[in-house]
């Protein structure tokens, strides 16, 4: 085993790599939660050392999803500050390459909402939840300088809609079954990737074209 981080700089390359190896697992049993176990020896590190970074496997990737919204956020944030007209395209864009850029962005988007909040100490929760809001907020303030009439709210629907197309149109194994027995039902349920992301893209732009639309309308009365 290597030997234990003890500066700032030091454990925090340290969990990321522990998150790295945990989007790892992810990927090669994506019908599974990893265990620490499993964890451990992906991470090179002792299992006991793996607790004093997190205090489960439910935190684990609770922080992964973190990190994927960060980087989600940032992106957005980096694009809004720069002084060419920003349009609804481009962030529908941004959000597609954030899907790309992590094969966890939406599984534990989708898992974090549900059983996760369940298994995971309250504080650990509220914290996570805080730094998501901020950071949202960041992200809502950057985008007005191109959209006014964005908001928290506009946002969260945004958000909404991806996950609910996400989770109807996911390649989980039944609907993949149903794609090689060439069952074929009145309204799809089963999109490969590059289909599916080209729903959300066009979705998301008609969403917010409404959404922003209407608020601004309101904002006028």
């Amino acid at each position: 085993m290597p030997p234990r981080a003890i500066n700032p700089e030091d454990k925090s390359l340290k969990r990321e790599s522990i998150l790295d190896a945990a989007q790892h697992l992810w990927v090669a049993h994506p019908e599974h939660v990893s265990s620490m176990d499993a964890l451990a020896r992906a991470s090179h590190v002792a299992k006991g050392t793996l607790y004093l970074y997190f205090g489960s496997k439910e935190e684990v990737l609770l922080a992964l999803h973190e990190r994927d919204v960060k980087h989600f956020f940032e992106q957005l944030v980096l694009r809004a500050k720069q002084p060419e007209p920003m349009t609804l395209e481009e962030m529908a864009d941004i959000v597609i390459a954030s899907i790309r850029h992590s094969p966890t962005f939406l599984p534990l988007a989708s898992l974090c909402l549900g059983t996760m909040e369940r298994q995971i100490p309250d504080q650990a929760v509220i914290e996570f939840k805080s730094r998501i809001s901020e950071g949202l907020d960041q992200v809502v303030q950057a985008l007005r300088a191109h959209f006014p009439a964005m908001s928290c709210v506009v946002m969260m629907q945004g958000y909404a809609l991806i996950l609910g197309l996400w989770q109807l149109l996911q390649q989980n194994s039944f609907n993949r079954l149903m794609a090689e027995k060439q069952i074929e039902l009145a309204c799809a349920f089963y999109m490969d990737e590059d289909e599916f992301l080209t729903l959300l893209s066009h979705s998301l732009v008609t969403l917010f074209q409404g959404l922003l639309a209407k608020t601004s309308q309101d904002q006028a009365l």
